[in-house]
């Protein structure tokens, strides 16, 4: 499965009350604008890009606990 697709899965699991709500990040290595777009169609909540540095990933996550 795919991250977009995994995406839309759990959106529809929310839907349905089988699963709690949460945030969803994807990754990416390439980036391209049009794949980004296609990420947050699919209902993710934000979209990084490879290399991940463990700090500015700490800082994302921490602004969705806040």
């Amino acid at each position: 499965m795919t991250g977009s697709e995994t995406t839309r899965e759990l959106r529809q699991l929310q839907r349905e009350n089988k699963v709690p709500k949460m945030k969803i990040v994807g990754c990416t290595a390439h980036g391209s604008a049009e794949e980004v777009e296609r990420f947050m169609e699919a209902g993710m909540d934000l979209c990084i890009h490879k290399p991940i540095v463990a700090y500015e990933l700490q800082k994302i996550l921490g602004e969705f606990e806040a």
